[in-house]
């Protein structure tokens, strides 16, 4: 009798949706009881999608879906923490949500629950994407990840994180799904930190040049961010400009505006003829956010969006919303983020 053909179908460019498929297929015997082989593991396909492509999959009994909402069909495994994605009700067997930092985090927890060992390297792995994922920096952190340093020779946890994310944040999208989907289909080490394949790429040139692609950033988008002093939000609206510099600081604006509650970002999306909007609190200043931010995100994705393209954490969140719809989405989210 042949055994199940397994398949991870996790977050696509996402640090936390890497990290997760990665912890799931290298502790895969440990969190279901199996007794799959090296060669099976290293078998086991990867695919990556956005949250709103999920419902266009046809998932199977075999398949394992992290960092994703629950999908519609019966699958072997599911986990996730995002409010957004809370289920109602009681959870099938191998179904698990929890309001967790990062998915990943969430899924090393469950392993100890299971046997695993968390060694030193193990908790500074969680204890990193937690901070990446959840944006719990400090000033300190920001500085260390989002700056160039004097030397990179003891990079901490957390900036090692920063580079491997770099290996598939770049401005070619199939190059980015080469690197994400490959790197999860050799063999991997104990944490993604310690992975030999990840660090044979040399991650450090690829965060070198976001770092100066972060600067051109900077420099270009002081010419037309604004401060909204009577909602303590910074809107930062990419569709006011022909072209874009560099790559995007997501916390450059509290950095510039420390005295802002909340920032919220637009950018027109060419491939699906649509507006993103990323909306934050203010990542030193979490206790000034009163809005839940992965709710309001869902009702703008429920008012002008689609299925499944809004939502996220208390304090970040996301959303896709139809082009012809993007002005008064931001109408309706200042409005929230004044009354909050």
């Amino acid at each position: 009798m042949s055994k199940p053909s397994y398949r991870i179908i996790t977050h696509g460019n996402c640090t936390d949706g890497f990290s997760s498929a990665f912890v799931v297929k290298k502790y895969f015997n440990i969190l279901f009881g199996t007794q799959l082989s090296a060669q099976e593991l290293q078998k086991i396909d990867i695919w990556s999608v956005k949250p709103q492509s999920l419902p266009a999959i046809k998932c199977t009994a075999q398949d394992l879906v992290v960092d994703l909402p629950q999908p519609e069909q019966r699958v072997f495994f599911w986990c996730d923490h995002h409010l957004t994605t809370k289920p109602q009700g009681k959870l099938p067997q191998n179904y698990f949500w929890k309001a967790e930092p990062s998915c990943a985090g969430y899924l090393l927890t469950l392993a100890e629950e299971r046997g695993l060992v968390m060694n030193e390297e193990l908790k500074a792995f969680k204890k990193a994407i937690d901070i990446k994922d959840n944006a719990e920096y400090t000033p300190k952190d920001i500085e260390e990840c989002f700056y160039a340093q004097k030397d990179y020779k003891n990079p901490s946890p957390l900036l090692k994180m920063h580079m491997i994310d770099s290996l598939f944040d770049t401005r070619d999208p199939a190059l980015n799904e080469v690197i994400f989907r490959g790197l999860l289909r050799e063999e991997l080490g104990e944490t993604p930190l310690s992975s030999p394949v990840i660090w044979q790429l040399n991650p450090l040139f690829f965060h070198r040049a976001h770092l100066e692609n972060y600067e051109r950033w900077r420099k270009h988008v002081d010419t037309y961010v604004v401060y909204h002093v009577d909602i303590k939000t910074v809107v930062q609206d990419d569709r006011k400009v022909t072209f874009s510099k560099g790559v995007a600081d997501r916390f450059y604006v509290y950095m510039k505006f420390p005295q802002a509650s909340y920032s919220v970002n637009l950018r027109y999306d060419k491939e699906d003829d649509a507006v993103r909007f990323g909306i934050g609190s203010n990542v030193f200043h979490k206790e000034r956010c009163k809005v839940n931010i992965g709710e309001l995100c869902r009702e703008v994705s429920e008012q002008f969006g689609s299925s499944g393209s809004g939502g996220g954490h208390y304090a970040v969140g996301g959303v896709s919303v139809k082009t012809q719809f993007a002005d008064k989405a931001l109408e309706l989210i200042l409005e929230k983020l004044k009354k909050g």
